[in-house]
């Protein structure tokens, strides 16, 4: 067989086992047939269905476990943003374009943490910011704190479609963390943004909180053009 009929036959299956797990109803943690009862279903070689069994792995739709077994896989975006993810570092438009990302992503958290008003994340950012002073106090820089502090924002906006989008986007700042918190001025007044933003949010003012978030994301466009 040609290499190009196998790679043919390979997705044929991984649409056959996709079309099997909506048939039957399958949810995220549900056991599929085995390797070697899938050959018998569909009525091709092991090789075509470890292919096919691989490619579905790749992209999230399932996780298998050796000497366990093949299970459905939890709906993630980050499979998907992995695989093109790394085209982004290739071009200063598409950093910029990112930047714009990042900051309607940033505006629309602040919303939405407020529309969901989830006070377990928010105890959690102010959490994150008495650890961001205190490493400062320190005389460190709280990079992995800030880090914490806006993952920690996107989760309380209670979408995590929308968290696993802000990850993808975050991983691409982290140089610009790096540069901005080389000045501790700087470092400082970041802080205090934070806290600012933290104290809005519990207010449930969306306006000032997304002022705030305004001002904190100012030195982006300074640092990524570096």
């Amino acid at each position: 067989m040609e290499i190009s009929e196998k790679v043919n036959l390979s997705h044929i299956v991984s649409e056959r086992i996709k079309n099997h797990i909506i048939e039957n109803e399958m949810k995220e943690g549900d056991r599929l047939p085995s390797e070697k009862q899938l050959i018998d279903m569909l009525g091709v070689s092991r090789t075509v269905v470890r292919e096919a069994l691989k490619s579905l792995e790749m992209i999230g739709i399932l996780k298998i476990r050796t000497g366990d077994g093949i299970f459905v896989n939890g709906l993630s975006l980050k499979p998907v943003m992995d695989q093109v993810s790394f085209r982004w570092h290739q071009s200063e438009r598409k950093m910029k374009e990112l930047l714009g990302t990042r900051r309607i992503l940033e505006l629309g958290a602040v919303e939405m943490a407020i529309e969901t008003y989830d006070l377990s994340f928010i105890d959690q950012m102010e959490e994150w910011n008495e650890a961001m002073a205190q490493s400062l106090a320190a005389g460190q820089m709280p990079i992995e704190e800030d880090l914490q502090f806006h993952r920690t924002l996107f989760k309380a906006t209670g979408n995590l479609t929308y968290y696993e989008l802000s990850e993808v986007i975050a991983d691409f700042f982290l140089k610009v963390r790096q540069l901005h918190f080389g000045n501790l001025e700087d470092t400082k007044q970041s802080l205090v943004e934070h806290q600012n933003i933290v104290r809005y949010i519990r207010n449930k003012d969306v306006e000032n909180a997304k002022k705030e978030m305004e001002l904190h994301l100012q030195p982006l466009k300074k640092f990524a053009e570096l």
